[in-house]
C-alpha cells in the first residue's frame, strides 16, 4: 500500500521523465507541484476521495486520478510507460552540470550514452566534441561537471547552505564597490534543503563586483558572466547566481527572486486585477506599456503596500494562504529568536554528546536563555550509551551541583526516552516521574506498518509522564525516509492530552516539518523548539528550529520556549 512519500516520489520521477521527453513544461510543473503537495500532506492521499483531492489547491483531475490509481494498484501506468522509453541511467546524466534534456537526448541517440560511466568514457575518447553543437569547450565543461554530478544533483541541507552563504556574503560585502548584498531564493524562504543559491546586490561598479565574485575561493568554475549577472559552480557542488540590480528596482528584484514561483504567480495576478504589471524591475501601471515609470520597486514593502497587502515575511511565501491573510490583515506575528528562553532536547557526554553538563549549561547561559533542560538518551539506545536508572539518578545529583555554580540560569533535567516497539516507555513510570522533562522518541523498529506505528506513538502520548514527542517522522534528510505514521491522528491525540511536539532544529531532522507544525498549530497542539544539540556549539541550531517554525506560521504564544521558568514549571506540573 503506497504512502504519501512514495506517491510524491512517483510524481517527481514523472516530472523528470516528461521533461526528458520534451513534454509541455506546464505538465512537467504540474507533476513537480503535485509531488511537493502530497509530500507535505498530514492525511494519507490514498484514503481521500476524488472530491477531497480536488479540493486541495494544486491538485487537478489528472493528478487526482493518478493518486486513486496508485491507491488501488501501488503503481502508475503512465510512469511505467515512460520508464520503458528510457534507460535508468539517463536520469543520472541530467544531473551533470552543462547537460539538459535536449543534450542528454542527443548523447543517447547519437552515441548511445545512457549512464554516467558511458558519458565519462565518451569524454575520455573525445567523442562529444565531434557532435554538432558540442565542441571541445563544452566537452571539457561536462567533464568537470561530472566531478560534481552527485553533489550538484542533490539539495544541500539549509544549515550547510547558511554557513556557505554567510562566508560568501562576508567576502562580497568587503569589496568597496558593493553597496548592499542579500540572499534570495529558497534559502531566504528557509526551505529545509536548498538546490542552488541566489544573491542580489547593488553596486557602484557592477562589472567589477561580478569579477570579484567569479574569483571567490568558494568558486570551482564560472558558468556564465555578463554585465549584470554571473553564474558559478561552487566547490560545494551548488550553482550560485549573483545579480547586480539598480537601487530603484532592488525591492522588486528581491521579491521576484525570493519566490516562491507559486507565490509570485498569485501576486502578479493580483497586480493585474488592480491595474498594474509586476516583474523583477518594478510595479508598473498597465498604461505604462514600456515600463518606464515604476510606481514601486525600491523596497519589497512598498510593492506589497501598493497591492493592498501587509508585507509578507519571506518564510511564508509558498502560496499557502499568505496573500489572503495579508489582504485581511491577519498575518501571524512570527516567532523570533529573542522570544526563545530555553531548550528542551540536547545530549551530554554521559551518552552521545561531546560536552559535560556544566559545559552545556554555560553554553546555554551564553545563548542568553533563562532556563535549559539538559538531556540524554534512555537505557535501550545502546548505540548512544543510554543511561541506566542508576546512572540517571547519579546525573540528577550532578545537575544540582552545576546549578549551584550558575544561580542565574535555571536548570532542569530532561531525557529523550525511547518509545519501545509496543508503545511503552524505556523507563518505568516511577522513574519517568523523577525526570523534569520527558521527550518521547522512536529510535527503533522503523519498518512497522502505519497502523502499528501510529498506535505505538499514540500509546506513548497517553502516558501522563510524557511531555514532548520528539522528531515525529523519524526522517534524516538525505539519509533516511520518514517511517509510516498517520500524522493527523497522532497530532489529534496530542491535542486531546495537550502533549507537546518538538520542532527539532538538528539540520538533518527539521522535524516536525513546516506543514505538520502548521497543522499542529491549527489543532492547538503545544510546540517545543529544540536543538537536539550534541555539543555546546549546536545550541545554535535553535535558529534553524525558529526558521522552520516561522515557515509553519508559528507565533510566540504557540511555543513552550517563550514561557518563563515559573510558567514552564506550572505547565509541566499540569
Amino acid at each position: 500500500m503506497v504512502n504519501n512519500h512514495q506517491i510524491s516520489q512517483i510524481f517527481e520521477e514523472m516530472a523528470e521523465l516528461l521533461e526528458l521527453s520534451g513534454e509541455n513544461i506546464f505538465r512537467v510543473r504540474a507533476y513537480q507541484k503535485a509531488s511537493q503537495i502530497i509530500g507535505g500532506l498530514t492525511k494519507n492521499a490514498r484514503d481521500l476521495s476524488q472530491k477531497e483531492l480536488l479540493e486541495i489547491p494544486g491538485i487537478g483531475k489528472g493528478i487526482a486520478a493518478g493518486i486513486e490509481e496508485m491507491g488501488r494498484s501501488g503503481k502508475l501506468q503512465d510512469l511505467e510507460k515512460l520508464r520503458s522509453r528510457f534507460p535508468k541511467g539517463l536520469l543520472e546524466i541530467l544531473r551533470v552540470p552543462g547537460l539538459g534534456p535536449k543534450r542528454a537526448m542527443i548523447l543517447f541517440s547519437k552515441l548511445k550514452i545512457d549512464s554516467v560511466d558511458k558519458l565519462r568514457e565518451a569524454i575520455e575518447r573525445g567523442k562529444l566534441r565531434e557532435l554538432d553543437g558540442f565542441g571541445a569547450k563544452l566537452e571539457e565543461n561536462i567533464r568537470k561537471g561530472l566531478t560534481f554530478a552527485q553533489g550538484a544533483g542533490k539539495r544541500m541541507l539549509y544549515w550547510n547552505a547558511r554557513l556557505l552563504m554567510q562566508d560568501m556574503l562576508k567576502v562580497l560585502k568587503g569589496f568597496p564597490e558593493v553597496v548592499e548584498a542579500v540572499p534570495a531564493g529558497s534559502y531566504r524562504r528557509g526551505r529545509e534543503t536548498v538546490g542552488d543559491l541566489d544573491i542580489l546586490c547593488t553596486a557602484r561598479d557592477g562589472v567589477k563586483v561580478l569579477e570579484h565574485f567569479a574569483k571567490l575561493p568558494q568558486v570551482e568554475r564560472v558558468l556564465a558572466q555578463g554585465e549584470s549577472k554571473a553564474s558559478v559552480l561552487l566547490r560545494a557542488g551548488l550553482q550560485c547566481d549573483l545579480r547586480v540590480v539598480p537601487p530603484h528596482s532592488f525591492g522588486a528584484a528581491l521579491q521576484y527572486f525570493t519566490g516562491s514561483k507559486d507565490h509570485n504567480v498569485v501576486l502578479r495576478e493580483l497586480a493585474l486585477k488592480k491595474g498594474y504589471s509586476l516583474n523583477e524591475y518594478g510595479l508598473f501601471k498597465l498604461s505604462d506599456k514600456e515600463h518606464k515609470r515604476p510606481v514601486a520597486g525600491k523596497t519589497e514593502e512598498e510593492i506589497y503596500k501598493m497591492l493592498g497587502l501587509a508585507t509578507i515575511p519571506p518564510e511564508l511565501r509558498e502560496n499557502r494562504g499568505e496573500i489572503q491573510a495579508a489582504q485581511e490583515n491577519r498575518l501571524p506575528r512570527l516567532i523570533e529568536m529573542k522570544d526563545v528562553r530555553g531548550d528542551f532536547h540536547n545530549h551530554t557526554f554521559h551518552t552521545d554528546g561531546r560536552h559535560s553538563m556544566e559545559e552545556m549549561a554555560h553554553a546555554a547561559e551564553k545563548m542568553g536563555w533563562e532556563w535549559v533542560a539538559i538531556g540524554d538518551h534512555s537505557q535501550s539506545l545502546k548505540v548512544a550509551r543510554g543511561l541506566s536508572v542508576e546512572s540517571l539518578r547519579k546525573s540528577f545529583r550532578e545537575l544540582q551541583e552545576v546549578q549551584k555554580k550558575l544561580p542565574r540560569l535555571h536548570l532542569l533535567r530532561s531525557m529523550e526516552v525511547d518509545i519501545l516497539k509496543d508503545g511503552s516507555m524505556d523507563y518505568p513510570d516511577a522513574v519517568l516521574e523523577e525526570i523534569d522533562v520527558v521527550v518521547a522518541s522512536v529510535h527503533s523498529a522503523f519498518n512497522l506498518p502505519e497502523s502499528e506505528m501510529t498506535d505505538r506513538i499514540k500509546k506513548a502520548i497517553r502516558n501522563p509522564h510524557v511531555d514532548i514527542v520528539g522528531h515525529l517522522s523519524g526522517r534524516l534528510l538525505g539519509r533516511r525516509e520518514s517511517y509510516q505514521v498517520d500524522t493527523e491522528e497522532v497530532l489529534k491525540e496530542g491535542a486531546l492530552t495537550q502533549t507537546a511536539f518538538e520542532i527539532n532544529g538538528q539540520p538533518q531532522r527539521q522535524d516536525l516539518w513546516d506543514v505538520h507544525a502548521h497543522r499542529a498549530k491549527e489543532l492547538d497542539v503545544p510546540l517545543a523548539l529544540t536543538t537536539d544539540a550534541h555539543a555546546v556549539e549546536q545550541f545554535e541550531y535553535m535558529a534553524l528550529a525558529v526558521i522552520q517554525a516561522r515557515r509553519a506560521w508559528i507565533e510566540k504564544e504557540d511555543v513552550l520556549n517563550s514561557l518563563s521558568i515559573k510558567e514552564l514549571k506550572e505547565w509541566l506540573k499540569n
